[in-house]
């Protein structure tokens, strides 16, 4: 039986950073099976029925046998870097299949890209607020973590160059999620875009661009990636299947100069030794049929749905309560913020007696006050649930306003 830890063990462990988001899976699964779920990031049921998974895993298994379950190269499935080099050239990013590799979703791609770049006590400038789980990935590989502000048009440069000068700091890395961020919502726009790599290289710093919901723009029109830019700075791009496919697979990319991408995979080879054979294989049947393009199409239908009728839901059950939100052009996400010095992480707690939930703000910073703010998601839940998962957070606004 294995001993319990004693003080002095406890103090000889690094402290690891987790995230709350994930957490909050578990928090909501401990709730009544009635619970409106507004806290998950992911994919909702109709759109993973729309794949045909069991089809295409039976196609993959039928044709190559046990060899879809063996090992594969750590880089990827050649076809699969092929066929991501494709896509990523006709966003106009310069990539060939061996500046492609396979990684276990875009949170592995983020943690190579801090093996690879990232020293403890290096600068990283990140978004407030922020992806939790990257913020977390951050600290456990020894980074300083300079929060800058996002708003309407997406972090704040001016601001992000004004705090480096003022303290003195040199940045490594910046990591941005440019298209309707997690969780806000918001784009950083073409002139901050540009902007962001000019800064960028006057420090010689790295800039990790994370786009997993760059494909659900539902309106205006799509904006250049920065890997597309042809900047003096260095871009790491970083895509995932996890938003538009199956997040259950694990396949997500990144793209980076070869010698990153070697480095990459040697340290990929001590995580994991490759990513699993079977998602990947399952991935490319799927591109093979030709039905990705159609696909999305029918998620952005979906999803566009979804936003239009959170939107007219918080608007209808929250009018003159002082209660606010974004209004974003695709992606998952709004950005809540409750009047006065009302806190989410309160409102979560009654919230979640009503039977809806969550992700409170403070869940997505590491020093910033977002504790009056919430990210609410609507990839989940369908229409009708979407009104009442509104209503039922009405009631629980207005117990704790009372």
């Amino acid at each position: 039986m294995a001993r319990q830890l004693e003080i002095g063990d406890r103090d000889r462990l690094n402290e690891v950073f987790g995230s709350f988001i994930d957490e909050t899976i578990g928090i909501v699964a401990r709730q009544t099976r009635d619970t409106v779920s507004f806290a998950v990031g992911s994919p909702a049921r109709e759109a993973l029925d729309l794949v045909g998974a069991d089809d295409l895993a039976a196609t993959v298994i039928r044709r190559e046998g046990a060899s879809a379950l063996g090992y594969t190269m750590t880089e990827g499935e050649p076809e699969l870097r092929a066929a991501i080099a494709a896509d990523a050239r006709a966003r106009g990013i310069s990539a060939d299949p061996e500046e492609v590799l396979v990684s276990a979703g875009a949170l592995q791609a983020i943690d190579l890209a801090c093996r690879v770049y990232l020293r403890p006590g290096d600068v990283v400038v990140a978004e407030s607020p922020a992806f939790a789980n990257a913020l977390s990935a951050f600290r456990n590989h020894g980074a300083r973590v300079v929060e800058v502000t996002v708003d309407s048009e997406g972090l704040d440069v001016a601001e992000a160059a004004r705090v480096l000068r003022r303290d003195g700091l040199t940045p490594r890395m910046f990591f941005i999620v440019p298209n309707f961020q997690n969780p806000t919502g918001e784009t950083l726009s073409d002139h901050r875009r540009d902007a962001l790599l000019a800064l960028a290289a006057t420090y010689d710093a790295v800039v990790v661009e994370d786009d997993p919901y760059g494909l659900l723009r539902y309106r205006g029109t799509d904006i250049a990636p920065l890997a597309a830019r042809g900047s003096a700075a260095e871009v790491v791009s970083i895509g995932s299947f996890s938003k538009t496919f199956l997040p259950g697979l694990r396949v997500g990319w990144v793209i980076a100069d070869r010698e990153v991408i070697a480095r990459m995979a040697a340290a990929k080879q001590t995580m994991d030794s490759s990513t699993g054979t079977l998602g990947q294989r399952i991935v490319l049947e799927f591109e093979r049929r030709g039905g990705a393009p159609a696909h999305v199409a029918k998620l952005r239908e979906m999803y566009r749905a979804k936003l239009e009728r959170g939107r007219a839901a918080l608007e209808r059950e929250f009018v003159g309560t002082g209660v606010r939100w974004n209004d974003p052009d695709g992606g998952f996400y709004f950005w809540v913020r409750l009047p006065g010095e009302m806190s989410s992480a309160t409102l979560l707690n009654v919230a979640l007696e009503e039977g809806v939930a969550f992700v409170p703000g403070h869940a997505f910073t590491i020093s910033r006050d977002h504790s009056a703010a919430f990210r609410f998601s609507i990839s989940g839940p369908t229409l009708d649930r979407i009104d009442e998962g509104v209503r039922r957070l009405r009631r629980a606004f207005d117990r704790v306003a009372s």
